[in-house]
């Protein structure tokens, strides 16, 4: 607890000092004029970051004034102030949606692996250890994207491109599963699995930040809230209940995988679908 009420402090101390400190503006402060917010950008020719998004509002976004006369704010219900959100910053509706349907598709990559593991190594120990190492590749691989790819990828590459990359990397992947699921046992499924979540646990973070410190407080804030609390739960829930019922359904008929994997494809162009969408619409917010 002490170490985290100090890393709080300091954390508040940091947003205080660069104009973005989410509790209520002291007196003195209030009498400022609000200091006005540079470009994000992670290097000197601009690549990496997003551009400030225009969320509709003519005032700075560390203003009080701009908080208190948003509409989303003046709702008490959580989904009334994401519908007002959303239609007030399109990008974020985008995302919204973007996330309901990878976090389907992981959690349906995710059984399809488990599935498939059981298939392969039967003995409870070994699948145990075998497992066990899987996750290490995994933490390690998203490590090393996360300290020095990602960093390095970010100066040279602008950051919304991570959109489109990532359901391009699990349409390979979930096509080759999909062509050589009779005669492939463990490596297509574990390749999937492999990839989506070592781009959960790096790619993803990466590019939902820059998306966010683009924003608004307000936005910025109640957006990540709904984003993570409402869609990814949202996402894996859902396919959780739809794989309850196809195992209860189909049981172990030997068509169950080809479903399993047939969904996953639709899924993988969806997904594609609404990142393309998700992209253009930072693209175009970033060029106003």
């Amino acid at each position: 607890y002490i170490v985290s009420a100090i890393l709080a402090n300091m954390a508040f101390s940091t947003a205080k000092s660069n104009g973005f400190e989410p509790s209520s503006m002291s007196k003195s402060e209030k009498n400022e004029e609000p200091q006005p917010q540079p470009t994000s950008s992670s290097s000197s020719d601009g690549k990496g970051a997003y551009a400030p998004i225009n969320s509709g509002t003519k005032d700075s976004p560390s203003s009080p004034s701009t908080n208190a006369t948003i509409p989303c704010l003046k709702k008490n219900n959580i989904f009334q102030q994401a519908y007002s959100l959303f239609n007030r910053v399109p990008v974020l509706g985008a995302l919204f949606v973007e996330v309901i349907i990878s976090q389907c598709l992981s959690s349906l990559v995710n059984y399809i692996y488990l599935y498939k593991l059981k298939v392969a190594i039967t003995d409870d120990s070994l699948r145990a250890g075998w497992s066990g190492k899987f996750y290490a590749w995994i933490n390690g691989v998203s490590g090393i994207f996360q300290f020095f790819i990602i960093p390095l990828l970010l100066k040279h590459c602008e950051a919304h491109r991570i959109w489109l990359f990532m359901p391009s990397l699990m349409m390979i992947c979930t096509l080759y599963q999909f062509g050589t699921y009779k005669t492939s046992e463990l490596f297509g499924a574990s390749a999937s699995f492999f990839c989506i979540k070592t781009m959960e646990y790096s790619l993803r973070g990466a590019a939902n930040e820059m998306l966010y410190v683009s924003l608004d407080y307000e936005s910025r804030y109640l957006g990540k809230k709904v984003i993570t609390l409402i869609a990814g739960k949202f996402g894996k829930s859902v396919m959780a209940v739809a794989l309850a019922v196809s195992v209860v359904y189909y049981g172990d008929n030997d068509n169950l995988m080809w479903y399993l994997l047939a969904t996953a494809t639709i899924f993988t162009c969806l997904w594609m679908f609404s990142s393309v969408r998700l992209h253009s619409l930072i693209d175009a917010s970033s060029k106003r």
